[in-house]
């Protein structure tokens, strides 16, 4: 029994006019996709069916990330210097807060 999943207008793959296209259910594995062009006469038609997939794409799809840059000497001594600030205005603030 085929049922009527979907209806609309699409171009005609003949002549490029407007068309009625629907989408027919036919089976449970099967989908036909018709197009019917009232300008030229032309009647298309599509079937379609499940495939099984194909992984082998997924492994190529995969990110690869870059590996990461060894920081400068000039880097390390700025995150030291920023850890001591830190640490030096926490120690600051502690005081300030014991009101000694």
């Amino acid at each position: 029994m085929s049922v009527v999943v979907e209806r609309g207008l699409a171009r005609c793959p003949r002549c490029v006019a407007v068309a009625d296209y629907t989408f027919v259910e036919s089976g449970p594995n099967s989908l036909r996709y018709e197009v019917h062009c009232g300008k030229c006469g032309e009647a298309y038609c599509e079937v379609h069916t499940p495939v099984a997939p194909d992984f082998t794409a997924a492994v190529d799809a995969l990110v690869v990330l870059p590996p990461p840059a060894v920081p400068s000497a000039l880097d390390v001594r700025k995150r030291q210097a920023m850890a001591w600030l830190a640490s030096l205005r926490a120690k600051t603030s502690a005081r300030v807060g014991r009101g000694t």
